[in-house]
């Protein structure tokens, strides 16, 4: 394992020397961002900026990084005038933190547009950004010295980070014990380190130093991260703003919920674009108007294929209750992963949903059987809320569902994506999912794919579009004789004359994703 080292006095906590297998790879900060990028080193600590810029190919490790209270003393402006009078600005390419970082606290904060010019050595100048040990070294040199970190947390009142520990992701699937261990060691190593710090060999302005910075990555690091990135979203220096990815699977996403990635399928159980509360409100609550339902009717029921980590329950029963208090509702879940409860014990839970996911911690273990097949299922009962997760494979459990006769008012349809889960996605489990819905009842789910709409509509659904959330394409909505959104004329040519416009095709209801993926492909291809 190639891991990126920047050899500066506030890395030694690390203790990268105790490591005997690594492949050590030492260089500025700039250059290991650009190693890292071009997958030249596996693992690295590289500047925040290099993971906000490319967090789609990146994780975190959890629970490290360097970061500061106030005072970090090694990020620093250096001059011979007032800050508010600085018009050009020397700056190190050491580092892009730090750099873009200066322009916040310029272009946002002072609301300044100074000059800004770069250096490859250090030499005297009216006004310079120093980091490291440069900047311990050089301060002293000028009568006006500003620290970065302190100036952020006087605005921010957040500590700023200034470099994390990233994994390329594709290294991370193929070697996850080894990545993990690793970062438990340097764990460790932070822990020792602090341990015996005052019995170490070091002179005590360097033990002082090393006590001011934060080593962990806690909640309010992470929320002053997700600050930075609006802020650089703001000036333009990112296109997009990042979610929060790491090695345990965890992910805040942008509306600040938290989702997990999922590394078999290889995908996110949430829009991180949108945020895991954002894209069940906006995607399948509200499309298939469980305010309305629950008013007019008081009695609801709902089918959720796709439990995960329990939003779109969790959001539904809240808006349902919201509409009115009485309403009663009976929501079978479809699961496939068994380990679901705990996931979502490990969750830290939103604020506004805490009481609906009390509900979904107090699922019990049980059974329930279907068409003469036993099913693990966990169970929750009160006066309004009848709550069954059934674990299994989905299409049989739908198959077993609407021999059984169910029929429900909704249906949140949010198996993973069809590239990845594509058997759940054919024409002919749309057939089943059809038997199971009454007459006015919405099908809502966040695919926008070609083959998923048109296996919809020679299913014998009608089909909508929802406006975007968190991305460009309209997500979809279908019914029997339901009210929907019209589907635009565009969209329906698209459907008509388009050569990929053909459904997932699995008579059997038993091929595996890569059959119906390559009977796809074949159709596909012969057709054009």
């Amino acid at each position: 394992m190639k891991v990126g080292w920047i050899d500066y006095l506030n890395t030694l906590p690390f203790g990268i020397e105790n490591f005997k297998d690594l492949e050590i790879v030492k260089d500025y900060p700039a250059n290991l961002n650009k190693l890292l990028k071009d997958k030249k080193i596996d693992v690295g600590i590289v500047s925040v900026a290099e993971y906000l810029e490319s967090f789609y190919q990146y994780l975190i490790i959890p629970d490290l990084s360097i970061s500061s209270y106030k005072e970090v003393g090694s990020v620093i402006i250096a001059s011979d005038i007032p800050i508010e009078l600085v018009e050009t600005i020397y700056v190190t390419k050491e580092s892009k933190t730090s750099f873009y970082l200066t322009r916040v606290i310029f272009e946002i904060f002072l609301n300044k547009k100074p000059e800004y010019k770069t250096f490859d050595s250090y030499k005297k100048r009216q006004t310079v950004l120093l980091i490291g040990d440069k900047a311990l070294e050089f301060k002293k040199d000028y009568s006006y010295v500003y620290d970065l970190s302190s100036l952020w947390f006087s605005k921010t009142k957040l500590p700023f980070t200034f470099a994390l520990w990233c994994v390329n992701k594709d290294f991370f699937l193929k070697n996850q014990n080894r990545v993990n261990e690793f970062g438990k060691i340097l764990k460790k190593n932070v822990e020792s380190f602090f341990s015996k710090i005052d019995n170490l060999d070091l002179e005590n302005w360097k033990k002082d130093y090393l006590k001011n910075l934060k080593y962990d990555f806690d909640k309010e690091s992470i929320e002053s991260v997700r600050l930075f990135s609006r802020y650089l979203l703001q000036l333009n220096i990112i296109k997009t703003l990042p979610d929060i990815r790491f090695t345990d699977g965890k992910v805040i996403t942008a509306d600040g919920t938290q989702t997990f990635f999922n590394f078999d399928y290889n995908e996110a159980y949430h829009s991180t674009k949108a945020g895991s509360y954002t894209e069940s409100l906006y995607k399948f609550v509200i499309p298939c108007k469980i305010d309305s339902i629950s008013k007019e009717k008081g009695k609801l029921d709902i089918l959720d294929v796709g439990f995960g980590l329990g939003y779109n329950v969790a959001v539904a029963i809240k808006v349902a209750k919201e509409s009115n208090p009485n309403v009663k509702l009976n929501i079978i879940s479809v699961e496939k992963d068994q380990n679901f409860i705990d996931r979502i014990n490990s969750m830290d839970i939103p604020e506004n949903l805490k009481k609906e996911f009390e509900i979904v911690k107090s699922l019990k273990q049980s059974f329930i059987t279907l068409n003469s097949k036993e099913y693990l299922a966990y169970k929750y009962v009160d006066e309004n809320v009848n709550l069954i997760v059934i674990v299994g494979e989905g299409r049989e459990v739908l198959q077993n569902l609407a021999k059984e006769n169910y029929k429900f008012d909704a249906v949140f349809y949010d198996p993973f994506s069809p590239k990845v889960n594509t058997e759940m996605w054919t024409f002919d489990i749309f057939n089943v999912v059809k038997s199971l819905m009454r007459e006015e009842a919405i099908l809502a789910t966040y695919s926008a794919a070609l083959p998923v709409r048109k296996g919809l509509m020679e299913a014998g659904f009608k089909i909508g579009l929802v406006e975007p959330v968190g991305r460009r394409s309209y997500s979809t909505v279908a019914t029997l004789e339901g009210d929907i959104p019209p589907i635009p004329e565009k969209e329906l040519e698209r459907l008509k004359n388009s050569p990929l416009s053909k459904p997932y095709r699995d008579e059997c209801l038993c091929k595996s994703k890569e059959e119906i993926w390559e009977e796809y492909q074949r159709s596909v291809n012969f057709s054009s």
